[in-house]
């Protein structure tokens, strides 16, 4: 199950940041602004608003096995689409239909984590599930322009080899997937809005879904997004572009698997703090320095950002409102409202960049706002430390 997990990662994440790299083509192509282009990254994370919470509904009530499939599904159907759009509306309707399965990928691994593996296993599993997006997005990043362009000979192309990436990957989900033996007693019979009432009373909820929100999905993602466009306009080439913006994607999984399973439950919130406060020094460190102290700040920060998702979700997840019954929900929400500031991020530094001619500002800008994420990280309250 967590190999099926990391498949479906792997896939949903090289379709999902096969764009970045080939902005410039398709910019050029369909005529597009940095507003258009931004408002275009940030376009698959926009339907987790909606969807997100009653994704969760629809996972801990029905079960994992016929949500999950949709998820699956609609990867390669996106991909598909998006090699036959001819202006910015198809393109963004495209890329949009990823972010309708992509609510019930997030919510429902969360729910297999939860469900699968309980104390410590759940960093590591968390942590493990999540190096297929990381994989996948640092290879599409990494290899779309020196590789697949070549190899197909266009961005329509580039996409249609990622939809037959998601189908292959969807025919496993399909044949393998299946339910845990514990879902049925890790299932919630209680009305929604008295799960959802219940969470929404909760500060320490409150303060993991703002420090997401920022940190993960506005700052973070947003800055994963334009790295290839940042470095472009350093003077490098697509293809050094893409190799130097993959790193993060790399040593992301040394804070996808060895951050959260070394972080013990109800000790987990110092290293969140660590992961911040180098997430957002590194992300000024890398739009202003050149050479080895740019090198070493896209792997660091790489390390950080890797580590603060899975971190969040565990401490979540481990909250005793919370735990295996309603990890659907409660992730859903996280996610529902993180997506707006994933919409938001990449949006606004596209306008900001539009504004005043250089990307730096709306990158610097970014830095800032993950270091105001300390202050609720140190109001965040764990659980006390359970067996593990």
């Amino acid at each position: 199950m967590l190999a099926l997990v990391w498949l479906i990662y792997f896939s949903f994440g090289a379709t999902a940041y096969c764009i970045s790299p080939l902005v410039t083509p398709i910019g050029q192509d369909l005529s597009l602004t940095f507003s258009q282009i931004g408002s275009i990254l940030g376009a698959f994370i926009l339907f987790y608003i909606p969807l997100s919470v009653p994704a969760g509904v629809l996972i801990d009530r029905a079960g994992m096995k016929k949500t999950l499939i949709i998820c699956a599904a609609l990867i390669p159907i996106s991909a598909l689409l998006q090699s036959i759009s001819t202006d910015f509306l198809t393109l963004f309707l495209a890329i949009s239909i990823l972010g309708v399965g992509g609510p019930f990928l997030a919510v429902g691994s969360m729910k297999i984590v939860a469900s699968w593996f309980s104390g410590k296993q759940r960093g590591l599993a968390s942590g493990l599930s999540m190096t297929g997006v990381f994989i996948g997005m640092s290879l599409a990043t990494a290899i779309t322009n020196p590789v697949v362009m070549p190899l197909v000979g266009s961005w329509r192309s580039a996409l249609r080899l990622y939809a037959l990436l998601g189908l292959i990957v969807a025919f496993a989900w399909l044949v393998f997937l299946r339910d845990a033996p514990q879902v049925q007693s890790e299932t919630t019979k209680k009305p929604l809005g008295e799960t959802l009432g219940g969470l929404l009373r909760e500060k320490s909820v409150w303060l993991i879904v703002l420090i997401a929100f920022i940190a993960a999905f506005f700052s973070g993602y947003s800055f994963m997004r334009w790295l290839p466009i940042l470095l472009e306009g350093k003077g490098m080439t697509p293809s050094e572009a893409g190799f130097y913006a993959s790193l993060p994607g790399w040593t992301g999984l040394i804070g996808n698997i060895l951050v959260p399973s070394v972080a013990k439950t109800g000790s987990r919130k110092p290293v969140l703090l660590g992961t911040l406060l180098v997430q957002g020094i590194c992300i000024y460190a890398a739009a202003t320095t050149t050479g080895l102290p740019f090198i070493a700040s896209v792997i660091s920060f790489g390390i950080g950002y890797g580590a603060s998702a899975p971190l969040l979700l565990v401490i979540l997840m481990d909250l005793p409102q919370v735990g295996a019954k309603v990890v659907g929900v409660a992730s859903g929400l996280l996610y529902s409202i993180g997506a707006i500031g994933g919409f938001a991020g990449p949006l606004i530094v596209g306008f900001l960049t539009d504004s005043t001619g250089t990307i730096l500002t709306g990158t610097i800008t970014l830095a800032v706002l993950v270091e105001v994420m300390l202050i609720p990280a140190l109001l965040v309250k764990e659980s006390g430390a359970r067996s593990e």
